[in-house]
């Protein structure tokens, strides 16, 4: 039957030739066309969440939320950092008005805490202690702030200082916060260095709110014809910061994170991965196939097969699946390293081909159609075989339910029977056509041969066992990171933003929800949650009604008598000397103060104290010019922060009852759900920065709710459904390529020299992931299945040589070996420039493979032949 195949393969590359130039000419046309089909029908998905497939359970779940409560989708997170709470209040203002003006690119424009619902009802989310304390502090300093109301200027303001720090003083104050914020207005100063002192901290720490790091959850409608859908979004987003001048010169920092910011920057970095990658790949390639070819016209014509293989593989997944996802884009550098094998195999065998014709054919057309014929039928059949292997290999995801690498699979299963049609067909007649006369010489064998030949079996085997037993030691700590966000580029700005939310704010993104039909369930079940371990906090609707509503309208009522201040003219402005002056005097009072007081002040006069005396120095060595300057922009530091407070102060007396039906449209559709289901959000306690923090929060919380979802349950969920989808696709290539081989070789002892190095090679793999700190992920779990479809490839040109050959010690010397050799190289060239993407799931699974490949490459040319010398038919 082998004889048969080969006889017709020899037919088949006869035709080819022959008609040379109408298969190139075909050929031609054929790839042009599929290039324009697949730009322009080949879509890109960004969702990480089509990765999985949507029948899982789990999946299902979150759809189902996602249904129900739609804002939640799609959404970026506006983190705005300010230098105070008052800074940063009034930046996330600013720029959530500036993006509700452009309805065009943002469907929703939320901030959390803010807007006018907020602004008037927010003392009643304090409690009564706290509010009660607020109300006896503002009573205290409303003369204060009515005198600065009616002269907001720098000597006003340091003379109710000096008198509030007189024996005498009319109100008794806490000057601890005042003087702390003035010690950091005159560091700020001297360090000419943004700072504007805090006047919602100085007036009432309590106030609700009362942070300098804002939030705004925005909805942009998302451009899916373009590569980076929310690219405009988010550029609007940073135009409309920068056009308000929110950046560092004036103490406010803007950064996006969120689903839709990771994902674009996710598909960013791959994009960018994947295109150079592809590129090193291609340049990788042609130089490897020049050094191991030795002919323009060899490499020339694989590298053009290439080309049509990868464009046919491109048009095949147009025409099957309709679009990429972020992990099956990986399909061009795959197929770059693996298409290119067959090209390499059939050159070889053709140049050997010459040279074993030797003077036997005349005419320098009929020698070469003749060696190109006794190279396919010798290698066609054992590059069938490899196509179906390495297809099997890829062909093993598809059962599972990890979508992103079953389409992967899908794809690049059928690139490798595209690349073997395209090496039996263009490539002998692209060959045929520009006849390359380029024999191969046989120095490599004798140079080889003795090496061979030498004590190889018992250094073999010990070196195998020995590998193999540190392989087995290793085993054990092989693990899996389920973290999507460990695969990302740590150096984009969503990445970083979003761990340091994590790590420092109190906001944290990895929350839990789920949902309950009534509003009495969903209570109970967050107080019930609320007591677990590992949890913050649990909320639903009704935390947002407050409690003891008519005390609290009563304190606030009688608040709004006491607080009868106007908002200040800013445009009154001091005299250069005044301004002088009421420092000078200020810094004297300061120390007659500091001398006498042991309070809780001191500690915050001794620095203010130090830091006023510093910056007087420091002033007076400035030339007059820059001092008027200096004092100018003191009375900014210092005052332009009062009047946005003075009319927070003044919209907050306007308080009225809430219920669940006045609260604002935007807040009760996140929490009460399309179809009226009440949503229950649960925080964690700690940072969740590491994967047993998660795994202990999920576990807690589901001990009372099994079916919660949110982020943390959909990255652990996805892990394990990842895992599982590895070790059956492991099972079934395993199973598929030894049955496959049983089957084509007959030969039990033969299928026994392929698997055993590559079983050592799986688990020499394995074990590095551990050495090198490469844990599997949901990028590089494809490694261990693929290696073995590829590795096999290997295995079966070495086997189908060696049973040619009754003398084993030359066989380094055959075009065989060089062709593996070589197709292994540009393998882990193709595979190699992988790992230096930015994305850190594909430089992983770049790095794996090329370790893989190195082991498949060292193992199948050293045990392989020594096998032959220990299980002889």
């Amino acid at each position: 039957m082998t004889r048969a195949l080969e006889r017709a393969l020899a037919a088949w590359v006869e035709l080819m030739t022959r008609h040379a130039a109408w298969v190139v000419f075909v050929g031609i046309v054929i790839t042009l066309a599929g290039g324009w089909y697949s730009a322009t029908h080949l879509t890109m998905d960004t969702d990480d969440a089509n990765l999985i497939s949507s029948k899982v359970a789990w999946r299902q779940t979150h759809i189902a939320y996602n249904k129900a409560f739609p804002v939640y989708e799609d959404n970026l997170v506006v983190v705005v950092d300010g230098s105070s709470p008052d800074t940063a209040g009034a930046a996330a203002d600013k720029l959530t008005k500036a993006l509700r003006s452009q309805p065009k690119l943002f469907a929703d424009v939320y901030e959390p805490g803010g807007g006018d619902f907020f602004a008037k009802n927010g003392f009643l989310y304090l409690s009564p202690a706290k509010l009660n304390s607020l109300s006896t502090r503002l009573t205290r300093i409303q003369p204060f702030l009515g005198r600065l109301s009616t002269d907001p200027t720098l000597p006003t303001f340091f003379d109710m200082l000096d008198k509030a720090m007189a024996p005498d003083a009319p109100v008794d104050m806490n000057l601890a916060p005042v003087f702390s914020e003035l010690a950091a207005t005159f560091e700020a100063s001297r360090a000419r260095r943004y700072n504007r002192l805090s006047w919602q901290q100085l007036i009432g720490g309590d106030q609700p709110g009362v942070s300098d790091q804002r939030f705004i959850i925005v909805s942009p409608k998302l451009d899916y014809g373009a590569l980076l859908p929310a690219n405009k979004p988010m550029q609007a987003i940073r135009d409309a910061a920068r056009r308000l001048n929110l950046d560092a010169a004036h103490g406010v920092r803007i950064r996006q994170t969120g689903e839709v910011a990771l994902s674009d920057e996710e598909l960013a970095s791959v994009t960018q991965g994947a295109a150079w990658g592809a590129t090193l790949a291609f340049l990788a390639v042609g130089v490897i196939l020049y050094l191991g070819l030795r002919s323009w016209a060899l490499m020339g014509a694989s590298l053009i097969s290439l080309i049509a293989g990868l464009v046919g593989t491109a048009t095949f997944a147009a025409l099957a699946v309709g679009r990429l996802n972020l992990i099956s884009i990986a399909f061009a550098v795959l197929y770059i390293g693996l298409g290119i094998d067959y090209a390499i195999h059939v050159c070889l065998r053709y140049r050997e081909a010459l040279a074993e014709l030797g003077d036997r054919v005349v005419g320098r057309a009929a020698g070469v159609r003749h060696a190109l014929a006794t190279a396919i039928s010798d290698v066609g059949l054992s590059l069938t075989l490899c196509a179906v292997t390495t297809a099997g290999g890829f062909f093993a995801f598809i059962p599972t339910t990890y979508s992103g690498v079953a389409e992967l699979g899908l794809i690049s299963g059928a690139g490798m029977f595209i690349s073997l049609v395209v090496s039996l067909t263009f490539l002998p007649a692209a060959i045929a056509l520009m006849k390359p006369w380029v024999p191969s010489s046989s120095t490599t064998a004798s140079r080889w041969a003795p090496f061979i030949g030498r004590r190889a079996q018992r250094t073999v085997w010990v070196g195998a066992a020995v590998i193999a037993l540190a392989c087995v030691i290793a085993l054990p700590f092989m693990r899996f990171d389920p973290s999507t966000l460990d695969l990302q580029n740590p150096n984009d700005e969503a990445v970083k933003t979003y761990r340091d939310l994590l790590a420092h704010s109190e906001h944290s993104p990895l929350t839990l929800v789920t949902m309950r039909p009534t509003l009495a369930q969903a209570k109970h079940l967050a107080d019930r949650i609320a007591k677990q371990p590992h949890v913050s906090g649990a909320m639903t609707v009704a935390d947002f009604v407050p409690d003891h509503q008519d005390a609290k309208l009563s304190t606030i009522g009688d608040l709004a008598l006491t607080l009868a201040v106007t908002r200040p003219d800013m445009t009154k402005r001091a005299s250069f000397a005044a301004r002088k002056q009421a420092i000078a005097g200020f810094a004297q009072h300061l120390e007659h103060y500091r001398t006498r007081d042991t309070g809780d002040d001191a500690a915050a006069a001794r620095r203010l104290s130090r830091s006023l005396s510093a910056w007087r120095d420091w002033f007076a060595q400035q030339t007059p010019a820059d001092q008027k300057q200096i004092l100018a922009t003191m009375h900014d530091r210092v005052l332009s922060g009062l009047p946005r407070q003075i009319d927070g102060l003044a919209d907050a007396m306007n308080a009225s009852r809430i219920t669940l039906k006045n609260l604002p449209a935007s807040l009760r559709k996140r929490w009460i759900g399309t179809g009226g289901q009440y949503r229950v959000e649960v925080s964690p306690k700690g940072n969740l920065d590491h994967e047993p923090a998660v795994r202990a929060f999920v576990n807690s919380v589901r001990q009372v709710a099994p079916h919660i979802t949110g982020a943390p349950v959909l990255e652990l969920s996805a892990g394990h459904t990842v895992s599982l989808a590895f070790v059956h696709a492991f099972i079934y290539a395993g199973v598929f390529i030894t049955v496959f081989l049983l089957i084509l070789l007959r030969s039990i002892r033969d299928t026994l020299r392929v698997l055993a190095p590559l079983a050592l090679s799986g688990m020499i793999l394995a074990a590095a992931t551990v050495v090198f700190d490469i844990p599997f992920n949901f990028a590089n779990v494809i490694a261990l299945p693929l290696l073995l479809g590829v590795g096999v490839d290997s295995g079966i040109h070495v086997v189908h040589r060696l049973r040619q050959r009754e003398h084993h010690r030359a066989f380094l010397g055959t075009s065989t070996a060089r062709a593996v050799i070589l197709s292994s190289l540009t393998t882990m060239a193709g595979f190699g420039s992988l790992a230096f993407s930015h994305h850190a799931g594909t430089a992983s699974m770049g790095q794996l493979l090329t370790i893989g490949m190195v082991a498949v490459l060292v193992t199948t040319l050293i045990v392989v032949p020594a096998l032959f010398r220990i299980l002889r038919d």
